[in-house]
């Protein structure tokens, strides 16, 4: 069951408006009332100290500090950056970050000694029935990832981000990048087998052996 269809699981967007006591679908998001800015404040601050987890459109965000998660997680660091220093937010990205009821909860309790927002007290519990895991957690997808699989995938993600700023340059180069050898792993490839993986986020240059050569007539 993907995220948005599950009851232990709110958007950023939904949940604030819920500890607000407003309605989502009555909200000028160029106007926002100060109880519903605080509560998307609370929340997003959690998220960005870790002491809740967020998944974007279903997948798991800033799970470590490593310097790949920062290339996953770059798009989200911006916009967390954007509210916590300028009080700018996008509603469509608020309603598609979600966090999860068990640790929201457990978070107001402990961390923040706040009162759970209602729709997650123990009688609105009581009233959705039993909780349901998602399809991200059955699959358990980054837990359950070998170390070679996590140096496959990061590897090639780097390789992505590395042509996306160095278009022209063949698989070699980025094979042999500096930050490709310091950050990515290349190793867990040869350069043949780096070529078959890397070729579907490869420019169209690379792909056809590098720069054409000039002709001579």
């Amino acid at each position: 069951m993907h995220v948005e269809n599950n009851p232990d699981f709110k958007s950023i967007w939904q949940l604030a408006h819920d500890w607000a006591g407003e309605k989502s679908d009555q909200t000028d998001s160029a106007a926002i009332s100060s109880g519903l800015r605080l509560a998307i404040d609370r929340l997003i601050r959690a998220i960005g100290s870790k002491e809740i987890s967020a998944r974007w459109k279903g997948h798991r965000i800033f799970f470590d500090d490593s310097f790949l998660s920062i290339i996953f997680d770059f798009r989200h660091t911006i916009k967390f950056y954007r509210w916590l220093m300028h009080n700018k937010f996008s509603k469509d990205y608020l309603d598609n970050l979600y966090v999860k009821r068990n640790e929201v909860i457990t978070w107001c309790e402990k961390v923040a000694l706040l009162a759970p927002p209602p729709c997650w007290t123990q009688n609105q519990i009581t009233a959705t029935g039993q909780t349901v895991e998602t399809e991200d957690e059955n699959k358990n997808w980054h837990d359950e990832m070998t170390d070679r699989r996590r140096k496959i995938t990061g590897c090639l993600e780097l390789a992505r981000k590395l042509w996306k700023e160095n278009p022209n340059h063949s698989y070699d180069q980025i094979y042999n990048h500096s930050i490709m050898q310091k950050y990515g792993n290349p190793s867990v490839f040869s350069k043949d087998s780096f070529q078959e993986w890397a070729k579907e986020y490869a420019p169209e240059l690379a792909r056809k052996g590098g720069r054409r050569k000039k002709s001579m007539g």
